[in-house]
């Protein structure tokens, strides 16, 4: 699934290149070293299958200025307007974007059930999400049969090395209070937030039996990190007609966009902060291709196709978002580049050098952090042992 969205991605940098006259030398499936050539098409372009099935990428002519001729070519990237430039480099943005509310209108005229249904307040920057929205937004919604009755805090999953996992809360557990007030699937998220920066004892029952653990609720960051089984909630499917689900998909996007620049912001918050426990915190809440693949599996188990499709299109999305930051090797990245460039005035061949160098940087950057992202879920999903990591 991520590799064919990465392709999707692709594919749109691919199209705006072709149809702006800029050559493209090289459709890559997966990442070098490369297998075989597959096939070359009547203008030249190569399609390479290579070994790492994590994506793709596409190779334009002009983007190596040792290669001179290449370089001062009309057909090369550099040679082209700004305004082609930019839609080369947003493209791929622009098709996971797309593709994005394709899968949500799909789901949402099928009928679905919700990805995760979360404690109210739990996320302050909560937008009305329909595949992860609060109790009293499906109630709000008429998505819920009958009266809304207290419905037990009853756990489904516990992110990995953050606060209730600390506090030895596993899946399967009924949260009954905190700090011996009563706390329900409605509440909890509130009863958090009336705990800031304090000691909490957790009250649960695991296995008909009633246990108590105590932890310390971070004045930065008092949330349990756990989601709860909607399972006794009684849900209707989440359906709309085709031409309102293509309004509700658009909805999604935006709902999913606001909650992602919410992560990404607290993450950004804490590692500037140099606090040594928030900063551990934010890194554990990470996860990559090994604890998206057990999320997966998860859905797919629980909810089947229709819960997998709405998860592929929030990981399409994330990777729109990723992409579009203005970070060196990032497409944003590359469009900052553009854009200091033109406003410069500076030499084609001078601004590819410096690029360059800045794009290896932090290529080299982000996939260390990708390496210590994937081991650390080897450990937590997996079970893998391995030295100063678990």
């Amino acid at each position: 699934m991520f590799m064919g969205l990465v392709l999707v991605h692709e594919i749109g940098h691919f199209i705006t290149a072709k149809r702006g006259g800029v050559k493209v030398l090289e459709f890559g499936i997966g990442i070098p070293p490369k297998v075989c050539r597959i096939r070359t098409d009547k203008s030249g372009t190569e399609y390479t299958l290579n070994l790492i099935p994590l994506g793709g990428f596409i190779r334009m002519k002009g983007e190596d200025p040792k290669d001179e001729g290449d370089f001062n070519a009309k057909d090369s990237f550099i040679k082209a307007k700004l305004w082609r430039k930019i839609l080369i480099l947003l493209a791929g943005v622009g098709m996971n974007l797309i593709f994005a509310r394709v899968l949500f209108t799909a789901i949402f005229t099928m009928g679905t059930q919700p990805i995760s249904v979360l404690p109210e307040n739990a996320l302050t920057s909560h937008q009305n999400s329909y595949l992860m929205p609060t109790v009293n937004f499906l109630k709000d919604q008429g998505f819920i049969s009958g009266e809304l009755v207290s419905t037990p805090a009853k756990v489904a999953r516990v992110s990995a090395g953050l606060l209730a996992q600390q506090m030895g809360i596993i899946s399967w557990d009924t949260i009954l209070s905190i700090n011996n007030e009563t706390v329900d699937i409605r509440n909890i998220g509130t009863v958090l937030k009336e705990n800031i920066g304090k000691d909490i004892t957790v009250g649960l029952t695991r296995n008909h039996k009633k246990i108590n653990t105590k932890a310390h609720c971070p004045a930065d960051n008092c949330i349990l990190w756990l989601t709860f089984d909607e399972g006794a909630l009684d849900l209707k499917p989440i359906k709309f007609p085709f031409f309102k689900a293509m309004w509700i998909g658009a909805k999604e996007v935006k709902a999913q966009t606001v909650l992602t620049f919410w992560a990404l912001g607290t993450l950004w918050s804490d590692l500037i902060s140099f606090n040594k426990s928030r900063i551990k915190t934010s890194l554990g809440r990470l996860t990559g291709p090994a604890g998206a693949i057990k999320f997966g599996e998860t859905l797919f188990n629980a909810g089947g196709r229709k819960l997998y499709l709405g998860f592929a299109g929030m990981i399409s999305l994330a990777l729109a978002i990723f992409n579009v930051l203005p970070i060196p090797a990032l497409d944003g990245g590359r469009l900052l580049w553009v854009l200091i460039q033109w406003i410069g005035k500076l030499k084609p061949e001078k601004y590819f050098n410096i690029e360059w160098y800045i794009n290896l940087v932090f290529f080299v950057a982000l996939m260390a952090l990708w390496i210590y992202i994937l081991l650390k879920d080897l450990v937590h999903f997996r079970n893998f042992k391995i030295p100063f990591l678990g």
